[in-house]
């Protein structure tokens, strides 16, 4: 019988509750985390509470990491599925791809790429994507060569194994032996690799948000934080900063903690 880690479930338990508290706090009863909030207003923003802010962050942050997380583990499988399929010189040409990818610098390729999409669409063409949808996207174009290696590599180990062996023997073809035999294998890896991408793209999300290079609108903990800074100059300016700071360090360390516990597999008791 499994069981799964301890530091999976803390893990998750942070991430479900972060997620329920934004869902509920941010975005189902503002009117009433508004009425209610201790922090008192933002002094650069007398018509918002701390607490609308900072939980309306939380929200934003945590819906681009669960979108470019998912999308770029998407993008990474389908790759690793294809390379493997092909095999041969197909697949190291998809892997010397999938590096040269893995190679850039994630923040300044979403800076560039939030740029360009900026311009397109202050020209009429950026194809209805809005800030959200660009930023998910230009997360996931410099995300998914991380999950495509990961994925390559177990699947190149799962079919080392002998019920692999016997299912080719038997004349099950590429994509029958993956759909049936290594799919179901993988789907708990696949779950590893998604938790894993949430801090990366909560970050860098942040990072660019933070410098005011993206336009999320409603703001992020990212953006949150970059135009919040002025309230340090006013006495007491803290109660504004840290709440998002905290939430932030919350959400990435709940993502890491449930996928690095994941990765590692769970434990077998009697």
């Amino acid at each position: 019988m499994n069981r799964i880690p301890a530091r999976a479930r803390v893990g998750l338990v942070l991430l479900v509750g972060l997620g329920v508290l934004s869902l509920v706090a941010g975005r189902l009863f503002p009117d009433v985390l508004a009425n209610t909030c201790p922090l008192g207003v933002d002094p650069t923003r007398p018509d918002r509470t701390v607490c609308e802010l900072a939980f309306g962050g939380l929200w934003v942050s945590l819906a681009v990491g669960l979108c470019a997380g998912g999308l770029s583990t998407l993008i990474g499988l389908v790759v690793a599925a294809v390379a493997r399929l092909l095999g041969g010189a197909w697949e190291q040409v998809l892997l010397r791809g999938v590096d040269a990818v893995f190679a850039l610098p994630d923040v300044l390729v979403v800076m560039v790429l939030q740029l360009a999409g900026q311009s397109l669409a202050d020209a009429g063409l950026g194809g209805g994507l809005g800030p959200f949808g660009l930023m998910v996207m230009s997360l996931a174009l410099v995300g998914w060569a991380g999950p495509a290696r990961m994925f390559r590599n177990r699947l190149a180990t799962l079919e080392g194994q002998e019920y692999v062996a016997a299912a080719r023997a038997l004349g099950g073809g590429g994509a029958h032996v993956l759909r049936v035999h290594l799919w179901p294998a993988l789907r708990p890896f696949a779950l590893a690799v998604f938790l894993s991408r949430l801090p990366t793209a909560i970050l860098t999300e942040s990072t660019v948000s933070f410098f005011g290079i993206a336009r999320m609108e409603p703001m992020s903990l990212g953006r949150y934080l970059g135009t919040s800074y002025a309230a340090l100059i006013y006495e007491g300016g803290a109660r504004v900063v840290l709440p998002a700071w905290a939430l932030l360090v919350m959400l990435v360390l709940g993502a890491s903690l449930a996928s690095q516990a994941l990765a590692a597999g769970p434990r077998k008791v009697s």
